[in-house]
């Protein structure tokens, strides 16, 4: 899946961290070490995430990468082992990284993929958290002499994006193919079956009179390879196209639909024994308009959940 899909654009940042100490009070300390305090320190729930700040993020994540897993010693044949003379108690090559990586994936809302919809993102994200970046990326290699302001930011943080190539997307209540155009590649199946059968034609008269139909099984052979290499770029194009927005799938809907759950749910809870009869059924009635005029489904200015308020 590409970095944007469904409607949101999934950034994943790799940024190096700072290997010289850095000070810290009246000392010092490591800056992957500082890194990890700040955080730790940094608020992630009731609301009081300075992410939350932004009305487009869905996920944003952190986490430092210390260095490569060691998954093992490369399987070798033990037939092939003796007769290479290969010494299996002498340490193989192993990979590392020449230092700590921050990681940092945001999922936010977005009308496409472009490098100017992702650029708003974070120059959104500057001007709303500006002091809670800073006492982060500080401690990643080039930050300080490279950011000042929104754009520097969003160009700093774009320097180190990795293509997202397994996104998560968890909005979808219809199956998503159902909305894609037809098969891109379905055109080419007719001219396919005539070059297939141009080719057999021709190899089949080669085969009766010798030398008769070599021009005619080429032809078809060289039409067959181009008509399947056509038919293969146009899946592979096809495939790079992200899934349609499902609706109602934006920020703003989906706390107001984990709003209403709540508030429904416990709604049903206290209402459960009414409709009985035609007095309590007057009394729901009663309870759902109030429910109805408090909650307002229909408007997502409010009441709803504030951002990164996690559960129900």
């Amino acid at each position: 899946m590409p970095t944007f899909d469904g409607g949101h654009y999934f950034l994943t940042v790799l940024l190096p961290v700072k290997t010289d100490p850095t000070p810290e009070g009246p000392t010092f300390t490591s800056p992957v070490k500082a890194l990890r305090k700040q955080l730790a320190i940094l608020p992630t729930g009731g609301g009081q995430s300075p992410f939350a700040r932004n009305a487009r993020n869905h996920f944003v994540r952190f986490t430092i990468i210390d260095d490569v897993a060691y998954n093992g010693r490369e399987q070798t044949n033990m037939l092939w082992t003796l007769i290479k003379h290969i010494n299996p108690t002498v340490a193989q090559p192993q990979d590392h990284l020449t230092c700590p990586f921050l990681y940092f994936a945001a999922e936010f809302d977005a009308a496409s993929g472009t490098a100017a919809e992702r650029d708003s993102y974070l120059a959104g994200l500057w001007d709303t958290m500006k002091s809670d970046l800073q006492r982060i990326f500080t401690h990643c290699a080039g930050f300080d002499a490279n950011v000042g302001d929104a754009a520097s930011f969003a160009d700093y943080i774009a320097r180190g994006q990795l293509e997202t190539t397994m996104s998560f997307n968890d909005y979808y209540v219809d199956d998503p193919l159902k909305s894609l155009p037809e098969w891109e590649a379905r055109p080419y199946k007719t001219p396919a079956l005539a070059a297939l059968a141009l080719l057999v034609l021709g190899l089949a008269v080669a085969w009766l009179v010798p030398g008769a139909g070599f021009i005619l099984a080429l032809a078809g052979a060289g039409t067959f390879a181009v008509v399947i290499w056509r038919a293969y770029l146009s899946i592979m194009a096809a495939g790079a196209k992200p899934f349609p927005a499902e609706p109602d799938s934006n920020l703003p809907t989906i706390l107001k639909a984990l709003q209403l759950q709540k508030a429904f749910t416990r709604f049903a809870i206290d209402n459960q024994l009414h409709g009985v009869n035609r007095d309590s059924a007057d009394e729901l009635h009663t309870a759902f308009a109030t429910f109805m005029a408090r909650y307002r489904p229909d408007s997502l200015d409010g009441p709803t959940q504030p951002p990164g308020v996690i559960g129900i």
